[in-house]
């Protein structure tokens, strides 16, 4: 992992493109992990480190030096790896911070109580899914431009996993509509709304994973 902690723009432009793609999704994901600890601090109904965690997922703007280091140097560049297809990689990179900021505004509305301990393990178990295929895909970025059939493989399995985890998000969401209710309360709308950003997010990634297969794909035969 890049160090994150110096990002002067003396420091970025000493970079290389590759070094300042990793170097954007390691700060993606650690504000994606930020989040999904967040949420789970929510589940145990600490909601000062639920709002902690949050905020700092809004809150931070330290990709966007990033960014622009990237796209000074992309524009210059002369790569076998086209400048379109690492462009497209950034800006699917750059939709997993604006998914992630949407949802984490969207949850700080309410600080809402879980019905009981069974929908919370749920919870828990479809976080845990989100946190593994985020992970897979900060390796599989980072393994495109050195092994293609190595980033080709964790994306399959990211959607391997992006699969049993859709399958526990609509027994989630159809145990929310089971609950007893003779009308639908704010709670109800909080998590359904819940589960279908953490749907969204996971849907992102799974897709950009079939992304980087088709990179995979295509650059294989120029190797």
């Amino acid at each position: 992992m890049i160090d994150l902690t110096d990002l002067s723009d003396k420091n970025l432009k000493k970079l290389k493109i590759d070094d300042l793609t990793h170097m954007f999704m390691d700060s993606i994901n650690e504000q994606t992990l930020k989040m999904i600890e967040g949420i789970n601090y929510l589940i145990k109904e600490d909601f000062d480190n639920f709002e902690k965690n949050l905020r700092y997922v809004i809150d931070t703007k330290t990709e966007i030096q990033i960014k622009k280091a990237f796209e000074a140097k992309i524009f210059k560049s002369k790569l076998m790896f086209s400048k379109a297809d690492r462009l497209k990689v950034f800006s699917k990179i750059n939709d997993i911070k604006d998914i992630g900021e949407y949802l984490a505004n969207k949850l700080l509305v309410y600080k809402v109580v879980f019905p009981d301990e069974k929908f919370k393990l749920r919870i828990e178990l479809i976080l845990k899914y989100l946190r593994e295929i985020s992970v897979n895909l900060v390796d599989a970025v980072k393994t495109i431009g050195t092994d293609l059939t190595h980033a080709h493989d964790i994306c399959e399995h990211i959607k391997d996993e992006r699969r049993k985890m859709r399958v526990e998000e609509w027994n989630l969401l159809r145990r929310l509509w089971n609950y007893e209710m003779d009308y639908i309360p704010k709670e109800f709308i909080y998590l359904k709304e819940m589960i279908e950003g953490i749907m969204m997010l996971a849907d992102h990634i799974k897709k950009f994973s079939e992304y980087i297969q088709f990179l995979a794909t295509k650059y294989y035969y120029f190797k």
